[in-house]
């Protein structure tokens, strides 16, 4: 398999999985509107602000990916046509450039946790106990996109490496 049949499948996988990201947060912005409208107690209406704008956020997130990595699939195989080592090269630095992302959805992860459950120790409002869990979810959820894709940029990673060989 050429260098190039690795990277369209990299881009098909970050479609993916933008896609993905994309229904989860639609998904949880309708939860939040579920939770609000059809929820009888307290801490289901509290929920409302949590999830949705947890949902905005992943939405966009998804989005923002879907539409860069649509672009890069239509001029990638021109600049792999026109010089692919300068091409590799370039896809090299790329993947190396976000590594400093994975290190930061982690810690942002346990930072989330710790203060949910600080919310959950020291407070009694529904509010806060919602904002909890917004946080869980958001922290949750960051950690297992992450992990795939690290796992994908780790295997793209050691493509790279061995076409520069």
């Amino acid at each position: 398999m050429d260098f190039f049949t690795y990277t369209t499948a990299w881009i098909k996988g970050e479609i993916l999985e933008a896609t993905l990201i994309t229904i989860f947060g639609l998904i949880t912005i309708a939860g939040g509107f579920l939770f609000w409208k059809l929820g009888s107690a307290p801490a289901a209406k509290a929920l409302l602000l949590p999830l949705v704008i947890t949902g905005v956020i992943y939405s966009a997130i998804g989005i923002s990916m879907y539409v860069s990595n649509q672009k890069r699939l239509g001029y990638y195989e021109q600049n792999y046509k026109q010089d692919s080592l300068a091409f590799i090269k370039v896809e090299k630095q790329r993947v190396k450039s976000f590594q400093y992302m994975y290190i930061i959805s982690k810690v942002v992860a346990t930072v989330f946790f710790a203060a949910t459950l600080l919310l959950f120790w020291f407070t009694k409002r529904p509010s806060l106990h919602a904002l909890g869990i917004g946080f869980t979810l958001f922290a949750f959820s960051g950690l297992i996109i992450d992990y795939f894709s690290q796992e994908r940029a780790n295997i793209y990673y050691k493509v790279i490496l061995e076409a520069l060989k």
